[in-house]
C-alpha cells in the first residue's frame, strides 16, 4: 500500500512538471491563438522561437532547432565623406560634417559679377558676411533679407551689413522666415539646410547645393520678390537714426 502510494505521488509529480513545460511553451501568442501541439522539444523553431506547426507563421524555419531571439544588429554608422563636393550637371552639392561648405559659399559669392539675393533664417557667420560686403565694394548689387529674430540675435550678421551700407531687410510677415537662400546673377541658386552661421559648419550635419539653372533661378528671384514686398528696412544697431 505505502509502496502504491509513493509511485502514485511521483507520477503526480511528473504530471504536474510536464504540465509547467507545457504552459510555460505555450506562452507565445502564437500558441494560444493556434493551440499548437504540445512542445516537449518535438518541434522546430524560428529565430523569433516560434512554433512551426502553427498556421501561417511567417517566422518559423523547418527542419532547424530551436533557437533564442537573435539579438538587434549592431548600429553601422556610415564613414563620413571627406572627398571633394560632388558636381553633376552644372549642380555641386556639400555636406557637413566632412567639408568646409561655408568655403564654398564664400567662393561662390566672390564669383558673383552683378547681384546677390539672399535670404537667410539665421545669419551669424563672419565668413560669409564679408564675403558679401567684399562683393558689394565691388559694386555687385547685394540685397539681404533676413528673419526677425536677427533683430535681437546677439551676434547676427544684420547690423554688420547694415551698417556698411548692403540693403538689409526684415521679413517679419511670417512666423519663421525660415529660407536659406542666395541667388547669384540670376543664373544661380545656393540653397540646402545650411543656416549661414558657425554652428552649420562646424556642429551640425548639413547640406548646401548650388544649381546653375536659369529658369529655376528665375523661379527663385521671383518668390525672393514676392518677399520683398513684406520687407521692413533694417537699420544696424550703434547707427544714428
Amino acid at each position: 500500500m505505502k509502496r502504491l502510494l509513493i509511485v502514485l505521488i511521483m507520477a503526480s509529480l511528473t504530471l504536474v512538471a510536464d504540465g509547467i513545460r507545457h504552459g510555460e511553451g505555450h506562452q507565445d501568442p502564437c500558441h494560444r491563438l493556434h493551440s499548437c501541439p504540445s512542445d516537449h522539444d518535438t518541434y522546430v523553431c524560428g529565430d523569433r522561437g516560434r512554433c512551426d506547426q502553427c498556421p501561417n507563421n511567417q517566422y518559423c524555419l523547418a527542419a532547424k532547432p530551436r533557437t533564442a531571439a537573435s539579438p538587434a544588429p549592431a548600429l553601422v554608422v556610415p564613414a563620413l565623406s571627406f572627398t571633394q563636393p560632388s558636381t553633376s550637371c552644372g549642380t555641386t552639392v556639400c555636406f557637413t560634417p566632412g567639408r568646409n561648405c561655408t568655403e564654398l559659399i564664400v567662393n561662390a559669392l566672390g564669383g558673383a559679377k552683378t547681384s546677390i539675393l539672399v535670404q537667410a533664417y539665421s545669419f551669424t557667420s563672419a565668413p560669409i558676411a564679408k564675403a558679401q560686403l567684399n562683393t558689394h565694394k565691388r559694386g555687385v548689387q547685394v540685397q539681404v533679407i533676413l528673419d526677425k529674430s536677427q533683430r535681437t540675435e546677439k551676434y547676427s550678421s544684420a547690423d554688420f551689413l547694415a551698417n556698411q551700407g548692403v540693403h538689409t531687410m526684415i521679413d517679419a510677415a511670417h512666423a519663421m522666415a525660415h529660407n536659406k537662400i542666395i541667388i547669384i546673377d540670376g543664373e544661380t541658386v545656393l540653397t540646402g539646410s545650411f543656416n549661414f552661421t558657425k554652428a552649420a559648419q562646424e556642429k551640425n550635419a548639413e547640406n548646401v547645393l548650388i544649381i546653375h539653372d536659369k529658369t529655376l533661378a528665375a523661379q527663385y528671384t521671383q518668390n525672393w520678390d514676392a518677399h520683398r514686398s513684406y520687407r521692413q528696412p533694417y537699420v544696424g544697431r550703434g547707427v544714428a537714426r
